[in-house]
């Protein structure tokens, strides 16, 4: 999105930003699922498995919660007759390249000096407190007000109940608070 902000793209532009900060990533804490390690025992997985209780089982064993256990299962499809065996749905590769990205990448300057038409909205979980640093709230606070003075705009929102996992510990909400940018087109 970043990338395709400065192109004529038709505006506005609306992106949102799910329990992320655009610079430094903290490490998970206070017993919280973290992405990285998740990727990592995955990794140690076999690519195909006997049943979804099995994978359940072990994330759940390994220390992983049972909410991000439970939707990491949906990721598996029946690969064998009468669902006898099941694989990955996803690029385990794909998904480790892009987190790998995500924390190396710093977008701070980008939100700070947003081009007119584009909007970033940020979601804040509200347990996750300890990825959200104090500066990072403030410096997202101090480009909300810029922004809206040289007509782009950044906003900060709030889910509550939810860890970083925000489509497992809170979907309504989370629903709710994206459904406010959803635009009904009429032909």
């Amino acid at each position: 999105m970043v990338e395709q902000a400065a192109k004529p793209l038709p505006r506005p532009v609306r992106a949102w930003v799910l329990d992320a900060t655009p610079g430094k990533v903290r490490a998970g804490g206070d017993g919280e699922d973290h992405p990285r390690e998740l990727i990592s025992f995955l990794r140690t997985l076999p690519k195909v498995v006997s049943s979804k209780r099995e994978i359940l089982n072990a994330l759940i064993k390994e220390g992983f919660s049972n909410d991000v256990s439970q939707w990491v299962v949906t990721n598996l499809r029946p690969t064998g007759p009468l669902c006898s065996s099941f694989s990955w749905t996803f690029d385990l590769d794909g998904i480790s390249q892009l987190y790998q990205s995500y924390e190396e990448t710093n977008l701070w300057n980008f939100v700070e000096n947003l081009p007119r038409g584009v909007h970033v909205n940020f979601l804040k979980a509200e347990r996750s407190l300890h990825r959200w640093a104090l500066e990072d709230l403030q410096r997202i606070h101090a480009a909300e007000e810029l922004a809206s003075e040289e007509g782009g705009g950044v906003e900060m929102h709030v889910l509550e109940d939810a860890g970083h996992w925000v489509h497992t510990d809170n979907p309504d909400g989370l629903f709710r608070i994206l459904s406010s940018s959803f635009q009904v087109l009429r032909a």
